[in-house]
């Protein structure tokens, strides 16, 4: 079998480094989207502002923000190069083990009557969530030296 040379032009290689940032700035508006509706419908929710149904709403507006954050975040992992996939994979793996290993921690406890709904409520869990992602993003990353 014959390999044949490959020639990209150098428009070509502008457009897919222009493509790569233009999905990672993406993914980063949409985090910050998520954030701007995910904090304040906390709070409205926590202070009980406003009546059942529109509570409900007010409920479904970060989940479908962050449906489109993880979209977007998705679609900037699949044009990294294959070693920045793999930290990214590495990643996910650590911080959900870690956050399945809370919750079962958490659960346990929860039978003894031993838990503190202050440090471990379920809004505190999406801040583990994320620590937890980050905390294996840094071990993926000296890992492979990225």
């Amino acid at each position: 079998m014959k390999c044949l040379p490959i020639f990209v032009s150098n428009k070509t290689v502008k457009h897919m480094e222009q493509s790569k940032k233009t999905l990672n700035q993406q993914s980063i508006f949409f985090a910050l989207i998520y954030g701007a509706t995910y904090l304040p419908a906390t709070w409205l929710l926590k202070h009980h502002v406003f009546s059942q149904p529109v509570s409900v709403i007010i409920a479904l507006v970060p989940i479908i923000t962050f449906s489109i954050f993880i979209f977007k975040l998705i679609k900037a992992f699949s044009v990294l190069d294959e070693v920045k996939q793999r930290v990214q994979l590495e990643a996910v793996v650590i911080g959900f083990s870690l956050t399945a290993m809370l919750m079962m921690i958490l659960f346990l406890l929860s039978l003894c009557n031993i838990s503190n709904p202050v440090w471990f409520g379920y809004g505190y869990l999406v801040c583990y969530c994320w620590l937890f992602y980050f905390v294996g993003w840094f071990i993926s990353k000296k890992k492979y030296g990225v």
